[in-house]
């Protein structure tokens, strides 16, 4: 597009040029024919400028577009090798301890206890990764069916083990109609997503309500927060807030990702706002 804008205004400047030189020679014969020939260029020239600046505009977006997506590119692959390399030198280290050393049973079951903590980052990583090409072919079957809500909430964290870090404020007869594997990647998500951000205030707060023919479900967290300008952002595939070089929280940028679009597979859909007096809340809605 930008060459072929190029090639207009070399043209366009050509046929300017060849009518100013005929004016030359037809000002004395009719006045009236100038000014006619001069609102047309004039015209012509407004309409040239106005597609030059649309052009202008859309190849600086595409091109800043392209920039920012090529970044968060790189700083994906940079948290991803962060997030592979950690785990398996870790258990590398901690096996390497065991083998070479004549160490007490205690000791041996809490390093095993480490090397299994390892190994389940590790897969947690690799379930994602896999999980983002499955989300993206919008072909999946989800096998849908009616749960408790509450029990759900609190069966997925229990299996995280982070129950001590939750407060699971659902009323009991509330029920979400939702594919138990998909829905179970929600919840561990935004609730991994909101102790990542969190500082000395780990509690984190899930709460449930009906309003007409939807249910909203709400993580609460305490934590940094989300600027609103990053609001949109947040969900896009890659994306995290500042850069891999200098962040200090660790992930991949796309947990986030995968909620949104498991969240939009059940028809639903999900926002961030600020929780008050500090952090951030996530709100599902889905239809009943």
């Amino acid at each position: 597009m930008f060459y072929l804008l190029v090639g207009y205004v070399v043209l366009q400047f050509s046929w300017w040029a060849y009518h100013i030189f005929t004016l030359a020679k037809e000002v004395a014969k009719e006045e009236s024919f100038v000014q006619r020939k001069v609102m047309m260029i004039a015209g012509e020239a407004l309409v040239f400028f106005l597609i030059l600046a649309v052009g202008v505009y859309f190849v600086r977006k595409t091109f800043n577009k392209e920039l920012e997506l090529a970044k968060e590119k790189k700083n994906f692959i940079l948290s991803v090798t962060h997030e592979l390399k950690t785990p398996i030198a870790s258990s590398k280290l901690f096996a390497e301890t065991i083998l070479s050393r004549d160490i007490s049973k205690e000791k041996r079951d809490d390093i095993l206890d480490k090397i299994i903590k390892d190994q389940t980052r590790l897969e947690k990583l690799v379930e994602n990764i896999l999980l983002i090409s499955k989300v993206e072919e919008h072909k999946q079957h989800l096998d849908r069916e009616k749960v408790n809500c509450r029990e759900f909430i609190e069966s997925v964290i229990k299996g995280l083990g982070l129950s001590e870090t939750a407060k699971v404020d659902v009323d009991s007869e509330i029920e979400i109609k939702i594919d138990r594997f998909y829905f179970t990647s929600v919840i561990q998500n935004l609730h991994e997503n909101a102790i990542k951000y969190s500082t000395d205030k780990k509690e984190i707060v899930w709460s449930a309500h009906q309003l007409g023919n939807s249910i909203f479900i709400q993580i609460k967290d305490q934590g940094v927060g989300v600027p609103f300008n990053q609001r949109e952002k947040i969900f896009d595939l890659f994306h995290r807030i500042g850069d891999e070089n200098t962040r200090e929280t660790k992930g991949t940028g796309v947990g986030l990702y995968i909620v949104q679009k498991i969240v939009t597979l059940h028809n639903g859909a999900i926002k961030v706002k600020d929780n008050q007096p500090q952090g951030s809340i996530f709100e599902i809605e889905l239809p009943q």
